[in-house]
């Protein structure tokens, strides 16, 4: 990933942001940004905070407390339709694709074009290969082709497909690469890099150190809760980010 040259005006931010479940602080007053065309990892053990985190970004989860502005407004993500319009979209671990309907049919999954109130199927493929071709993706393939037949990597470039064609701005990826086969991760970070020059941003959760600190401009390191650490991925080592998050 090249050095860190982007512009300093944060695309997201969040200011203090807190979420408590009984006496465990989730999360424990985060600030946290990210800028176009960036990718900012959130780094952290099992329970550190990561996944409340995106809850709250991708409208699962309401904070208690703080703030989130998107291009200097601020703003409310009170449902995951107010993460959509806003142009947030997480992609979590497990895909959230349909495998008995075609690429086509789950690159518009829940906004389908329709004719006379019916499910307008024609027009779905016909313009299925137009999206795939302005969001610079033909490694999918066939719009036609039954998602269960594609590969782990290729099913996780429709998921990002039907996430831009919702015009998303900021992609949360939850373990990006994991059940990909290891010959196919450089196809997905392809598509990231591309995704990148065009301008979009990327918040990264990965267990995957080394892919982390190949991909990422910024590591943002929890503990219980709390950024206790942020750097630049060019400027710390694996084994000093491995000490800072096991560190009692």
């Amino acid at each position: 990933m090249p050095d860190d040259g982007l512009g300093d005006r944060p695309l997201l931010s969040l200011r203090g942001v807190t979420k408590r479940y009984g006496g465990v602080h989730a999360l424990g007053g985060v600030d946290f940004s990210l800028r176009a065309g960036e990718i900012h990892a959130l780094l952290g053990e099992n329970g550190a905070g990561k996944s409340t985190l995106i809850n709250v970004l991708g409208g699962l989860v309401r904070p208690d407390s703080g703030t989130v502005e998107v291009n200097g407004r601020r703003v409310e993500i009170r449902h995951v339709t107010d993460a959509d319009r806003l142009g947030i979209r997480v992609i979590h671990q497990e895909l959230s694709l349909a495998p008995n309907l075609s690429v086509a049919e789950n690159l518009f999954l829940g906004r389908e074009p329709l004719r006379f109130g019916l499910l307008d199927s024609r027009r779905m493929i016909a313009e299925a290969p137009r999206l795939i071709a302005f969001l610079g993706l033909p490694e999918i393939g066939s719009p036609e082709a039954l998602v269960a037949t594609l590969s782990t990597a290729r099913q996780q470039m429709v998921e990002i497909a039907r996430a831009l064609g919702v015009r998303s701005q900021v992609l949360i990826l939850d373990e990006p690469t994991r059940g990909v086969d290891v010959g196919a991760h450089e196809d997905v970070y392809t598509i990231l890099c591309r995704l990148l020059a065009a301008g979009m941003a990327m918040i990264l959760i990965s267990s995957d150190l080394p892919e982390v600190m190949g991909l990422s401009h910024r590591l943002a390191l929890y503990r219980n809760g709390r950024i206790v650490r942020e750097v630049l991925a060019s400027e710390t080592t694996a084994e000093d980010v491995m000490a800072e998050l096991t560190r009692s």
